[in-house]
């Protein structure tokens, strides 16, 4: 009788393991269509989150009143001092994972285009989509300035190449979130939706990769790419 139920235990153990392999396979053989359809839910699921996480403490813009500040970075500069002791020491809006960004309920305007590149590879991932890679774009305009500014947008696999998404406030959709281009080393792109192409592929990156840019000064690192290959 042992046996038996030994043999049944191992049978349907297999069959178990026979339908996590072909889930598996399903998720890695998507159509582009269901790649859009999935993406739509990662891009309103991004969305809802910050929507949710920017809400921003009455006592943070009674501060800013009473200081009469025009700083964009005050909201952020408050939550650091008040939050990240409660995650752990000296972090800046770099510094976050996407883990720590989803668990702590971290706003956009905290990690800013990076966290929620990170965050929608996160969810991405979550959702069966496998091929994904964050893109850091430089502002061109500000090559060779003292402080340059980017934006952090996204790239998925598709049967044509990488796809670019801008997965920002208000992107809650493919057709919305999508930008042209192929997703090459140094090509100019409209990253930001304004029209014109004055934002540069400085690198493309895992989420893994992208994660370890813990700091201003990492990324400046990877800005430079650009601002060396374009002199």
């Amino acid at each position: 009788m042992k046996k038996v139920i030994i043999i049944a235990i191992v049978a349907i153990l297999g069959i178990l393991g026979y339908f996590l392999i072909s889930s598996s396979k399903h998720q890695q053989n998507l159509t582009d269509q269901q790649i859009i359809e999935r993406l739509d839910i990662v891009l309103k699921r991004v969305d809802d989150f910050f929507i949710s996480a920017d809400i921003v403490p009455e006592n943070y813009k009674q501060m800013k009143i009473q200081e009469n500040s025009n700083d964009e970075f005050f909201y952020r500069n408050l939550w650091l001092r008040d939050a990240t002791h409660q995650i752990k020491p000296n972090q800046n809006m770099f510094s976050f994972s996407a883990d720590e960004i989803d668990k702590y309920k971290i706003p956009s305007y905290v990690v800013g285009c990076s966290g929620r590149a990170n965050l929608f590879a996160k969810y991405a991932k979550e959702a069966g989509i496998k091929d994904i890679y964050i893109v850091v774009s430089v502002y061109t305009p500000d090559i060779g300035k003292q402080h340059m500014n980017g934006h952090q947008i996204v790239a998925v696999k598709m049967s044509n190449g990488l796809q670019l998404l801008d997965p920002a406030n208000g992107a809650y959709n493919f057709n919305r979130a999508k930008i042209n281009g192929k997703c090459e080393l140094n090509e100019m792109i409209d990253a930001t939706h304004q029209g014109t192409k004055e934002y540069q592929i400085a690198a493309i990156m895992t989420q893994e990769e992208h994660e370890k840019l813990t700091s201003v000064e990492k990324l400046m690192e990877v800005y430079n790419r650009v601002s060396k290959t374009s002199k």
